[in-house]
């Protein structure tokens, strides 16, 4: 059987390099998708700010019913749109 000279022979990763490098990749990819995440959540929790402020500030009444039924109707709206993404309370 001949060898082709165009496919390079490749050899085993040595172990020292499996027990370092990969867990090092895999922890970059978990914190890319944790950032990713949480650019999609970030549009709820800039609402919840703006709620706050906003009852900081008068434009909304302060009260703790309000403010569970703001609280429940983003939530639903934030499972609605993210799916299994969004945040489970």
């Amino acid at each position: 059987m001949l060898r082709s000279n165009l496919i390079p022979e490749t050899q085993p990763l040595p172990m020292a390099a499996t027990r370092t490098v990969l867990p090092a990749v895999s922890a970059g990819a978990a914190a890319m998708a944790k950032v990713g995440v949480g650019l999609l959540r970030m549009p709820f929790d800039a609402a919840r700010t703006q709620y706050a402020r906003g009852v900081q500030v008068g434009l909304f009444k302060r009260s703790m019913l309000a403010a569970r039924d703001f609280e429940g109707t983003l939530g639903a709206l934030e499972r609605l749109t993210l799916g299994p993404l969004a945040r489970h309370r």
